[in-house]
């Protein structure tokens, strides 16, 4: 039973880890996106407007994205929130290659990258209880509130220095690769979930656990 407690907590590791390594890619694209519009601007404005945009479809579509975690695959929606993130990114750093972006494109991207988020932070706090025993609670929401904060307090630091020596292009091809990590995190998590619930269903042959291993 300890053993399968501590393996559990592993893979809530597991997935931590990526969603951490997503959330600093968030908060460097939200910190970098500000500078680089100030600097073309020399408003605050512009630079309220990127972190609004950054953080309130986000804050106001959770409560969708919770329903939905309660319907559908957890995992499978973290992987679509984390790509749909990604993909407002993308939208943005191609945009800026052709060397013909305007400010209202920038807030498109993050907008749309921000909806995407509401849809993978409900999922992954929802799977996180999934894979933790009663007693590990506690610490793994201290983690879970690790992650969700280090946007805010790792990010601007990194995201200084990375200023500092790189490109703002860079930074935005950093912050698609952090969701990359985070989805693969997600798949090694299926994959080993879905041999145990094939080991268990071929020991036992109960529809009982079928069904138990249909809603993993």
């Amino acid at each position: 039973m300890e053993h399968t407690v501590q393996k559990s907590f592993k893979k809530f590791l597991v997935v931590w880890f990526g969603q951490l390594i997503s959330m600093i890619g968030i908060g460097l694209t939200a910190f970098s996106l500000g500078v680089y519009a100030f600097e073309k601007t020399n408003t605050a404005t512009s630079v309220a407007l990127i972190t609004l945009f950054t953080f309130l479809p986000n804050i106001l579509l959770r409560p969708i994205g919770g329903v939905l975690a309660d319907r559908f695959d957890r995992r499978t929606m973290m992987i679509i929130g984390d790509l749909g993130s990604a993909a407002g990114l993308i939208f943005i750093l191609s945009i800026m290659l052709t060397g013909d972006i305007q400010l209202w494109h920038i807030y498109v991207g993050v907008a749309f990258s921000s909806v995407f988020s509401a849809l993978q932070s409900p999922a992954y706090k929802a799977s996180a209880t999934d894979l933790l025993d009663k007693d590990q609670f506690s610490k793994g929401s201290g983690l879970v509130q690790l992650a969700e904060s280090s946007k805010f307090l790792f990010s601007p630091i990194i995201a200084g220095i990375l200023l500092s020596i790189t490109t703002i292009e860079v930074i935005l091809v950093i912050n698609i690769l952090t969701f990359l990590v985070a989805i693969l995190a997600v798949l090694v998590i299926r994959k080993s979930m879905k041999v145990e619930r094939e080991d268990r269903e071929g020991k036992t042959g109960s529809p009982i656990f079928k069904r138990a291993g249909e809603k993993l």
